[in-house]
């Protein structure tokens, strides 16, 4: 599976892979990340001041990552990601970084994750409704896996050991970890359109050098199913 912005998930691993690069690091959005839902829904006003509405599609979730003053080498990873899914061709995975909250306890349940949190609604363990996946990280490691059961405004059962993705541990999940809703989305065309170029830094441009033009921007997702 691939995440945004390190591509194929490796097991047991928090980097990711790209054009035969197998360490490409998961870094957050530095200026902010918000999301809200659109609403598909038509209305019509009469002349007897009724109002007729009709809904056209289901909901979707709008997320958009916001950059301020980021290195050439994160532009430049953002770019090779928006490559590997050829814009807005291929769906994908994405962390909603807005809708994220502490656990009071993370536990193990067979080798899954029971995760206690009092807010459950963002999860879903239905197929395509909702966040059917969920992604805890310590800021530095991280571990994801598909929603197996729901306990309302209680706990989520996450699938870590499935498909094994991210290296995070169950001790540090338990202390340090905050949990987000990662959704199937799509791109928003000309993705990078916004990207302005800043100041330039000196030196080698290189996978974990920082020489090249400092960049600001945003890019923005939605949400392949309903919310």
């Amino acid at each position: 599976m691939n995440i945004f912005p390190i591509g194929a998930a490796q097991a047991a691993n928090s980097d990711g892979s790209m054009n035969s690069i197998t360490t490409w690091s998961f870094f957050e959005p530095n200026l902010r990340c918000h999301s809200n839902r659109v609403y598909s829904v038509l209305t019509s006003r009469f002349e007897n001041q009724t109002l007729q509405s009709r809904k056209k599609a289901e909901p979707y979730l709008m997320i958009t990552y916001e950059y301020e003053n980021i290195f050439d080498r994160e532009f430049h990873q953002i770019e090779t990601f928006i490559d590997l899914v050829e814009e807005g061709l291929n769906s994908f995975y994405v962390v909603d970084f807005s809708r994220g909250q502490t656990p009071t306890g993370v536990t193990d349940n067979s080798s899954d994750w029971d995760v206690a949190i009092d807010f459950t609604n963002y999860y879903s363990t239905t197929a395509n409704q909702k966040a059917t996946r969920a992604f805890l990280t310590d800021g530095i490691n991280w571990k994801e896996g598909p929603v197996d059961a729901i306990s309302a405004n209680t706990s989520i059962t996450v699938d870590v050991d499935g498909s094994n993705y991210g290296s995070l541990v169950l001790a540090t999940a338990n202390t340090s970890a905050v949990v987000f809703p990662l959704y199937e989305v799509y791109l928003v065309p000309n993705a990078m359109a916004n990207f302005k170029a800043g100041t330039f830094i000196g030196g080698r441009q290189t996978l974990s050098r920082d020489g090249g033009f400092i960049r600001s921007g945003s890019i923005s997702f939605v949400t392949k199913y309903k919310v």
